[in-house]
């Protein structure tokens, strides 16, 4: 039912659009055809009062020269030259005809016009059209005064153009109907190719809905504007919620994986020490030394893995100031020279002094720290582990060199991955992430990392970090 109620809606707004398309047009079109109506209604309405107009002068010419009699003899001279009947007249006041032409309908039409002689009291020439029926056809008529209670009425056939006005209308219904079925059609087809991101929109969320499917997309379509723009950002909008699914899922699976030794370790203690109510205190202080223990494994392993899952998404905080990197070099040496010393391993610090980095301290000092402590683990006595530094075109390059037990072709790949120990160093404390989270927190500052391995001869791992202005502003 719901499917149905989306189509409903989908197609009312199709339809709605078309509708405010074609009534657009029609309103348009309705209005070009008014003005060209009234524009040719003037023009024929003219013609034919300049026609009567001319007449009117010519015979008021011959009644001032000769009265009635001259306009009786001037028609009567006129009648067998002229095609075209002559409809004129000279009545007074009362409605006595003093001359006519013919006795015609037209004048029974033009005697029945409603207060004719009170428009004409101003002595201005009044203009009447008369129509009869289809048949007998429409005349225009002009009284004029003549002369003291006397009144010229000369008038003429409008069926040719009444006749082209009615066809004018026919022909603009012509013209309209269809292009309100026209209109009407291509409005609805403009919509519907308008709204073809929209409705791929919805059929992939309906989709996503039913399957429960997130790698489902809307497809790309060719058309540009707002809907394209909408389909884009949607499809980046899905794409960064997989990611952050991924990444919760991928989280929820390491903590439920790696919390399983220590909790198990730290209940293993608590449960030796309540085992025996007889105690002494070492013996408890012991257990509760291995409870702190496991409990800071446990803390440490979650901070590191909520730091990958927001350089996973590039949630991470970046707070990039520019600073030296001799001096970074040297606080990681300062931090492990005790380790070093009673490990017989000795930390050599080679980065220039006078090299700066534009970066996040914290973050990069967090990096350093993991790859001096992973070659501190895995180097013998009597090596030495090298922290170099270079300068490239666009970025800086910081390397950490150890001469330890190395990795084959077959473990590097897999190095990056979460919680993976090769087989060499499982022997040795550790969580497996911290590559994983050197690689996560310096691809969020836009740098890589590379590692130059052989199997018992050592490893090279370079942070290169590129030095441009895309890289986040420090925050207030």
């Amino acid at each position: 039912m719901s499917l149905r109620k989306n189509k409903s809606i989908r197609m009312e707004f199709s339809l709605r659009l078309a509708l405010i398309y074609t009534s657009a047009l029609c309103f348009s079109l309705a209005a070009v055809l008014s003005v060209t109506y009234q524009l040719v209604s003037h023009v024929v309405q003219s013609r034919d009062h300049d026609v009567i107009q001319a007449q009117t002068v010519q015979y008021k010419t011959l009644f001032e020269q000769g009265g009635i009699d001259a306009v009786s003899t001037y028609f009567n001279q006129q009648m067998g030259t002229s095609s075209e009947q002559a409809f004129i007249r000279i009545i007074d006041k009362n409605d006595r005809v003093r001359f006519v032409t013919f006795s015609h309908p037209f004048w029974n039409l033009l005697d029945q016009q409603t207060n004719l002689w009170s428009r004409l009291s101003a002595g201005v020439a009044q203009w009447d059209e008369l129509f009869l029926d289809e048949s007998m056809g429409s005349w225009v008529a002009g009284t004029t005064p003549l002369a003291p209670e006397l009144y010229l009425q000369v008038g003429r056939s409008n069926t040719a153009s009444r006749r082209v006005l009615v066809h004018f209308r026919k022909t603009a219904m012509r013209i309209i109907l269809p292009a309100i079925v026209l209109s009407l059609l291509v409005g609805w087809l403009m919509t519907r190719s308008a709204l073809t991101p929209l409705r791929s929109l919805i059929d992939t969320l309906r989709r996503i809905f039913s399957t429960g499917d997130l790698h489902q997309r809307v497809p790309a379509h060719a058309q540009k504007g707002e809907l394209g723009e909408l389909t884009t950002l949607f499809n980046r909008l899905l794409d960064q919620n997989e990611t952050l699914l991924q990444v919760s899922r991928e989280t929820l699976d390491n903590v439920a994986h790696d919390l399983r030794t220590p909790m198990t370790h730290l209940r293993n203690a608590t449960e030796r020490a309540l085992l025996q109510p007889d105690a002494d205190q070492e013996t408890l202080r012991d257990a509760l030394a291995d409870c702190a223990e496991e409990s800071e494994k446990i803390l440490q392993m979650l901070n590191l893995l909520m730091d990958m899952a927001e350089a996973g998404t590039g949630q991470m905080t970046l707070k990039t100031e520019s600073f030296p990197l001799h001096e970074l070099a040297e606080e990681v040496i300062e931090l492990y020279a005790l380790v070093a010393e009673e490990r017989g391993i000795k930390l050599e610090n080679t980065v220039p002094v006078a090299m700066s980095v534009c970066a996040d301290r914290l973050r990069l000092r967090q990096c350093l720290v993991n790859l001096v402590d992973n070659a501190l683990k895995y180097s013998p006595k009597n090596t030495e582990v090298t922290l170099v530094g270079s300068m490239a075109s666009d970025a800086v390059e910081l390397s950490v060199s150890d001469q330890g037990i190395g990795m084959t072709s077959d473990e590097l790949p897999r190095i990056w991955d979460r919680l993976y120990r090769g087989e060499q160093s499982r022997s040795t404390s550790g969580l497996g992430l911290g590559l994983s989270l050197v690689r996560a927190v310096i691809a969020v500052q836009g740098g890589t990392v590379d590692v130059q391995t052989q199997l018992n001869k050592g490893s090279t791992f370079t942070l290169r970090i590129p030095q441009t202005k895309t890289l986040s502003p420090p925050e207030d």
